[in-house]
């Protein structure tokens, strides 16, 4: 995470909130707008409460495609289009051929290169075309960088649906070839306005368009029902009950094809290259299988950088970093330090818009007080109360959230646990979903097994997080809702 120190503080200030390695926003609302409350516009009919949704309903996990036939069930990126504001006989890509090639660019770039050494991410040249890139998870937010109520003070609100792509090319007898990296795509939905002035050295809060949000709530639930109803399939496929994993819809043969068309309409009815706010990405160096390199990047509009007169991506500093560094990496076993650079968090103190993003002398690193799995990398590592209690705090979005806690720590949690604190099965798991070996970083998409299968994986970060959402959305929005209905 990284920024060039070419563009101006205000754009900083309401793009990064957009930013999420999980672990500029664009104005308007879908066409799902809501009119009540315009003047002269009538009154919106009474509709019946929508049932709660539940956890597989908001993060939606691909399996992990294994056979030839397996291309057919995924989505390619390429393939994502949506109508042009313009010319409505016209459609545009979702993740246009420019903004991919500054993906690919940064990721290339001097930001990849991680601060003090000459290592930097690498990729080889089968991935460097679009249409090799598909979607291995879905993840809808109510919110970043979190739910909670301080959270939310201080940062703001910002609905999201973020992509998890992965590169998948053919082996030589058509097979599926799971590169071992991948990207994400976050598509804001914000108000073109801030509800109040930023405070100083933080980010500007930005307004979220619930309008917008409501809507992409009622199409989940409305797949979420039709796949219970049995309209998409020969077998009736509830998520209720459903531990976190591999969607159920997507995991019965009856009714993945179907589902997959359900999940591409509703992508298309409701994200855009115009939502597209931020990119990350996790990868390696060429040709090699470590470490892992961790990188985000951030949208900002025309003029807002000297180098991009028409807009685009930029890498973002690190806001546990220095407030200069970019990049951050773990290493494998055998090599020390193994997290370098060697975070400066701040989730053990009160929750603070303050971060090393905006500025370095923001929140300087000697007023902050966290923890990291850094820490939990050393040998002999520290005592089990003390890890449980370090593990605790990064999994949990209520403390831990991008601004005061590093990318390494939030993907490297679960395994952690794993290996130190003997923890075999995480509630709201499904445990055929958990993290593979130590070199799996993966908190929600696909990760080669140590015998070289492929297998999806989710976290208990992800977990928690998808809770916190599922909670929000169920109290706050559903059942507001239904109060007003009635």
């Amino acid at each position: 995470m990284h920024s060039s120190g070419l563009f101006s503080f205000g754009t900083l200030r309401l793009g990064l909130i957009g930013i999420l390695l999980t672990c500029g926003a664009c104005g308007g609302s879908s066409h799902h707008e809501h009119i009540a409350g315009k003047a002269g516009a009538s009154p919106v009919p009474q509709t019946q409460a929508v049932p709660p949704l539940s956890a597989d309903d908001v993060s939606l996990l691909f399996p992990a495609p294994i056979l030839a036939e397996d291309f057919a069930k995924l989505i390619a990126v390429r393939d994502l289009t949506t109508q042009n504001t313009q010319d409505p006989t016209k459609r545009d890509p979702v993740w246009s051929d420019a903004v991919f090639q500054q993906f690919l660019g940064i990721a290339a770039g001097p930001a990849a290169q991680v601060a003090g050494t000459q290592i930097q991410i690498g990729l080889p040249v089968e991935v460097q075309s679009k249409g090799v890139w598909f979607i291995a998870g879905i993840r809808i937010d109510a919110g970043a960088p979190g739910l909670s109520t301080d959270i939310r003070e201080q940062f703001g609100q910002l609905p999201q649906i973020r992509l998890i792509v992965q590169p998948v090319t053919q082996n030589p007898d058509g097979t599926p070839h799971v590169h071992d990296i991948a990207g994400h795509l976050i598509f804001n939905f914000v108000l073109p306005k801030v509800n109040d002035p930023a405070q100083p050295d933080c980010l500007q809060r930005p307004m979220p368009d619930l309008n917008a949000f409501n809507a992409i709530v009622r199409d989940l639930a409305a797949i979420r029902t039709k796949l219970s109803d049995g309209q998409l399939g020969t077998n009736k496929v509830t998520t209720s009950g459903v531990p976190l994993g591999v969607h159920p819809g997507l995991a019965d043969e009856t009714t993945a094809m179907n589902l997959r068309l359900e999940m591409k309409s509703f992508l298309e009815s409701h994200i855009s290259g115009q939502r597209l706010g931020a990119m990350a990405i996790a990868g390696l160096p060429t040709g090699a299988h470590a470490p892992w390199i961790f990188l985000s990047m951030l949208g900002v509009p025309p003029g807002a950088v000297s180098a991009l007169p028409n807009g685009g991506f930029i890498p973002v500093h690190g806001p546990t970093l220095d407030g200069q560094q970019t990049a951050q990496m773990l290493e494998p076993v055998g090599t020390l330090p193994r997290v370098v650079p060697e975070p400066r968090t701040n989730n053990l103190s009160a929750i603070s818009c303050k971060n090393g993003a905006v500025s370095p002398t923001s929140l300087p690193i000697a007023q902050r007080t966290g923890v990291s799995t850094s820490n939990l990398f050393i040998t002999p590592p520290p005592p089990v109360d003390s890890t449980k209690e370090i593990l605790d705090v990064i999994a949990d979005p209520a403390k831990s959230h991008f601004f005061n806690t590093d990318c390494v720590s939030c993907h490297t949690e679960t395994r952690r646990s794993m290996e130190l604190l003997n923890i075999k099965d995480i509630p709201g798991i499904d445990p055929a979903a958990l993290p593979n070996g130590p070199w799996d970083v993966r908190n929600f998409g696909w990760s080669p097994a140590p015998k070289g299968a492929i297998q999806a994986t989710v976290t208990r970060r992800t977990a928690a997080e998808t809770a916190a959402v599922v909670s929000f959305i169920n109290s706050e929005l559903l059942r507001k809702q239904a109060s007003a209905n009635h």
